[in-house]
């Protein structure tokens, strides 16, 4: 596992977990410090990549404001260090205290981002609220203030078993509000290289986005429609491939039903419709459907920039109805696309799973009245649970990973509800803005501490089209490359739960190799009890995750910079004999949804002369939501939060790059500091989410930067099926601010 370099130094080799991608590193260690991580050039598929916050993780490690022991609250606002043992103890006794006066719906857990340093971490955090007999209503993520949709539509859908055609050898693909180059969403192996070889190996690549991102650098068509319209392009599409026939009729044939009611739906939908709706060319309509169609292979893909503004749902669920109508699924005697190799050993068919609905109206949400749903409880909704007296309402809340101080929509509401709390524990590495209000902070520990297995990026394919997995059978294990800092008190998040728990007398199950999501299973989860006696390791808990991998995990640890197992059969099996599930073409929902979409033309917010400029998000490489903010090399160019526009925008409204600005929605305001981007459609305002101050400390602009979800209303409008608010295409005004 270690190269000794002579000295005291040496090369020790671990996979970043940052973010889901997962790259391989080359870490120099020093005196049993991690004083340098590049990419791990012995890789046989990353080839040596990794981005600028994989090589800026020994900053965070050693960052002087790296929480390393339990603080606690004191009441006139200050911390103070415990011991955990301490720590723990006394939240056990709060939460009894609680849970006696309110009962057990009061304890909630909200997993986030920061989990990715191990998987096992938020799928402990929904067994602990399982345990406390809570589950899935005190579960909140950050799933539902993303991309849930993508699982919602892939159940009305149905999911096809062999999952989509490869990226790396398609002729054609669409993304929908999506930048891998710099998201590395969908795209994990060194997304920029990947993206450019495929269009050099033929690939017409077709991106639908209101800002020219790094992934158009070499698309074939760049679509920049207004925001929040992508639901009406997708519709479009698919009008032109039915209305001209071509479809691939042959495979709808088998395995699908319900195009003649898509079809009827999507009739109104005329490429002059659409672009009168989405302000872009009806020709731009033509030619994407007209290409995607007589490509050979491709996929259409969405992401973030199509679900924040509302009809996320259907955005994804017209994209699979486009794969299945042209056939973009893997098919029999051709090489499985996302193959197992940690997930189970099962045989992969050429069939689908049937559709299923996912929410149940017999079990509502206390808030809202939302139906319970395979992808947990509304988050959109958590503020209103806490403020809203009567049973059920929670008063503690288990932040894991999480900043809901800045990552909820509507931040003045959040602040409100996060300050209200009974009891608030933040389990992170630094003060951030939820640390900075939280009762308790418990210190996680780091990427480089903890073990790291692929299995998270292979499983990540149950979770919609585009969201993780790889196209060969890779693997990978790493050890941990360094330990935590001399005379910190640190815990894994997960091993938190457990003491927690334990504690409480509760015991966790934990539900490793989760083949599959709601009633899509490739192989059920297998039973783990953690013993009430004695905590289980880390690695144990890694031969949990993996119970019944292709590949033992003892296999994958003989190669530490991981490998391909060629030898490996990939070939997708014929469908089975006893198979009748077909996919939904026309699922009566989606359906409805589209015609009001097509009512209300895009049924999306619209700008006015008071608030002329729609906000739309963006990611930034060097950054992962709020992680990344406070690390010194990644904040050297910047740290706050650019409001960018259309050099044209800056103009109308007399603005120069670099001026500080005061950005207004209907609901709230922020400070930012405005910045040209002549990549961006006109009409548009761009910043990332996560950033800002809370609400009761000073705005920051050129500091921590503005905080995007104060300008959002959470019960404006949101997703009627799991309470999404809208969180893009919204409405803003802009004007600068004097300075003195």
């Amino acid at each position: 596992m270690a190269e000794n370099t002579g000295g005291a130094s040496e090369t020790r080799f671990g996979i970043c977990k940052v973010c889901w991608a997962g790259c391989p590193v080359e870490v120099t260690v020093e005196n049993g410090r991690a004083t340098k991580v590049a990419g791990d050039r012995q890789s046989p598929i990353y080839g040596g990549y990794t981005c600028p916050k994989g090589r800026a993780m020994p900053e965070a490690h050693y960052s002087p404001t790296r929480v390393l022991h339990p603080r606690k609250r004191m009441p006139d606002g200050s911390y103070i260090e415990i011991p955990m043992a301490q720590a723990i103890e006394e939240i056990a006794q709060r939460i009894e205290g609680i849970v006696a006066e309110h009962g057990a719906e009061a304890i909630a857990v909200y997993p986030g981002n920061g989990n990715l340093t191990n998987p096992i971490n938020p799928v402990i955090g929904a067994m602990f609220i399982m345990a406390m007999g809570t589950f899935p209503d005190r579960f909140f993520s950050v799933q539902t203030i993303d991309q849930a949709g993508k699982v919602i539509a892939q159940a009305l859908h149905g999911r096809w078993m062999a999952g989509p055609q490869p990226f790396s050898t398609s002729k054609t693909w669409i993304m929908v509000g999506t930048n891998p180059v710099i998201s590395k969403q969908g795209v994990m192996v060194n997304p920029g290289q990947t993206v450019k070889q495929a269009v050099k190996d033929g690939m017409k690549l077709i991106v639908i986005d209101p800002r020219a991102t790094e992934s158009t650098a070499h698309a074939f068509l760049h679509i920049a429609p207004r925001p929040g319209q992508d639901a009406s392009i997708l519709a479009g599409i698919l009008h032109v491939i039915l209305n001209e026939g071509l479809y691939d009729a042959d495979f709808v044939t088998a395995n699908a039903v319900g195009i003649d009611a898509l079809k009827a739906a999507v009739a109104p939908f005329t490429p002059d419709h659409v672009a009168s709706v989405a302000g872009i060319g009806a020709d731009e309509v033509v030619l994407a459907a007209r290409t995607f169609a007589a490509a050979e292979s491709g996929c259409v893909v969405t992401a973030t920039g199509a679900h924040f503004p509302l009809h996320g749902t259907l955005c994804e669920y017209l994209a699979l109805s486009l794969n299945t109508v042209c056939g973009r699924w893997v098919r029999a005697g051709e090489q499985h696309a996302q193959p197992h190799v940690l997930l189970p050993d099962v045989a992969i068919r050429a069939q689908p799973y049937a559709p299923y609905r996912p929410w149940d109206h017999g079990k509502t949400s206390r808030i809202n009245a939302l139906p319970q749903t395979v992808v947990g409880a509304p988050t959109g909704t958590l503020p209103d649970e806490i403020l809203t007296p009567g049973p059920g309402q929670v008063r503690a809340l288990i932040c894991s990973g999480s900043n809901p101080a800045v990552s909820l929509p509507d931040q003045n509401r959040a602040g409100r509800a996060l300050g209200a709390l009974d009891l608030l524990v933040a389990i992170d590495v630094e003060m951030s803005n939820t640390g900075r209000m939280a009762d308790y902070v418990i210190p996680d520990r780091m990427a480089l501490e903890t073990p790291a297995c692929s299995q998270f990026s292979e499983s990540m394919k149950y979770y919609g089209i585009w969201t993780g997995g790889y196209e060969q059978p890779y693997a990978q294990y790493a050890a941990p490359v360094v330990e935590p800092p001399a005379g910190s008190d640190t815990i894994e998040s997960w091993a938190f739960f457990y003491e927690l728990a334990r504690r409480l007398g509760k015991q966790i199950t934990y539900f490793g190799n989760a083949a599959g999501t709601g009633q899509h299973w490739d192989k059920p989860p297998v039973p783990f009890v953690l013993p009430l006696d004695k905590r289980p390791t880390t690695e144990e808990m890694f031969e949990a995750m993996c119970a019944g991998s292709r590949v033992p995990l003892s296999e994958v640890k003989r190669h530490t910079h991981g490998k391909v197992f060629h030898e490996l059969d990939l070939t997708v099996l014929p469908r089975a004999d006893d198979c009748t599930a077909m996919l939904q073409l026309g699922d009566p929902t989606m359906i409805a949804e589209l015609a009001q979409v097509f009512e209300k033309r895009g049924d999306t917010a619209n700008p006015s002369p008071e608030y002329p400029l729609l906000l739309i998000p963006r990611r930034a490489n060097e950054m992962m939501n709020s992680i990344g903010r406070t690390n010194p090399k990644l904040a050297a160019r910047r740290t706050h939060n650019p409001a960018y526009l259309n050099p044209s925008d800056l103009a109308r409204f007399g603005l120069a790059s670099g001026d500080i600005v005061r950005i207004r929605s209907e609901h709230g305001e922020i400070s930012g500091v405005a910045e040209a981007e002549p990549r961006l459609r006109a009409g548009t305002l761009s910043m990332s989410h996560c950033f800002g101050t809370n609400p009761d400390e000073p705005d920051d602009p050129l500091g921590q930067g503005g905080c995007t979800s104060r300008l959002m209303d959470a019960n404006a409008a949101y997703d009627p099926v799991f309470g999404q608010p809208r969180m893009g295409a919204i409405p803003v005004s802009i004007a600068p601010i004097a300075t003195a």
